[in-house]
Parts: C-alpha cells; sequence; structure tokens
C-alpha cells in the first residue's frame, strides 16, 4: 500500500496553475512533460534529487534523453495510456537507476486534459538504496 499523497490537493485541483516558479517552491520532485514526452518543467527539487540541471533536461524526451530507465511499460506505458484516456491519477513505486544510485521512489502520475494540457509527474523519494560507504 502506497503512503498518503504528498502532493497538495490545491495542486492536483488547478494544474493549469503550476509553472517553475511555483514548482521551484515544492520539497518533491515536479516533472511536466508534453504530449510528445518533451520536458517542459524540472523543478529544483527534482533537479537536487536526480542530479541533473534542470537547464540541460528541458525541451528534451524524458524517457528517451532523460532518464531512460524509466522507458519501460511499467512507466512510459502508463504515460501512453494516460494520453490515450485523456485522464490519469495513478500512484505506484518506482526504481530509478539511470546516472544516480539506485532510489526508490512514490511517482504520482497526474494527467487532466481538460485541466492543463500537461502531463504530471510528481516524484517523492522514498529510499536510497545503496549507501555510499566510502
Amino acid at each position: 500500500m502506497l503512503a498518503k499523497n504528498f502532493v497538495a490537493d490545491d495542486i492536483l485541483n488547478h494544474p493549469e496553475q503550476i509553472t517553475a516558479t511555483m514548482a521551484d517552491r515544492q520539497g518533491f520532485g515536479i516533472i511536466a512533460l508534453d504530449n510528445h514526452a518533451l520536458v517542459k518543467i524540472f523543478n529544483a527539487a527534482e533537479s537536487r534529487l536526480s542530479g541533473l540541471s534542470t537547464i540541460d533536461v528541458l525541451g528534451r524526451n524524458f524517457f528517451t534523453e532523460v532518464a531512460p530507465c524509466t522507458a519501460s511499460r511499467l512507466f512510459r506505458g502508463r504515460f501512453r495510456q494516460g494520453l490515450k484516456d485523456e485522464i490519469m491519477d495513478t500512484h505506484f513505486y518506482y526504481t530509478f537507476t539511470y546516472r544516480i544510485r539506485p532510489v526508490s521512489a512514490h511517482v504520482h502520475m497526474f494527467f487532466n486534459v481538460r485541466k492543463s494540457p500537461l502531463f504530471f509527474i510528481f516524484i517523492d523519494r522514498i529510499i536510497q538504496l545503496y549507501e555510499d560507504l566510502g
């Protein structure tokens, strides 16, 4: 069972109001993708947690250029299904392995085409799977 939602209801009720500035004020990762999976928002928390610079990922394909470890049926498959259905509000655990040590996270995918053209991926890090003992 997943932990309680970490994204405020106000954010979910008004995704059209999410800007890069507002996203940077949040303590969890926020990634916004267009319907081609190009990164439109990559907030400061996600940059810090992933080790990837916001400037380096904006405008790039999330699944092939930014986080290829997510190019799976479990992750990208859900993105595609959400686009097809024009709505998604789902939670799952995922282990990110690309460019960083493996990290388990609570992922909340949210999309509602009637409220915003952007597909949001909210990420709350759970635990680094391997500790650096050096």
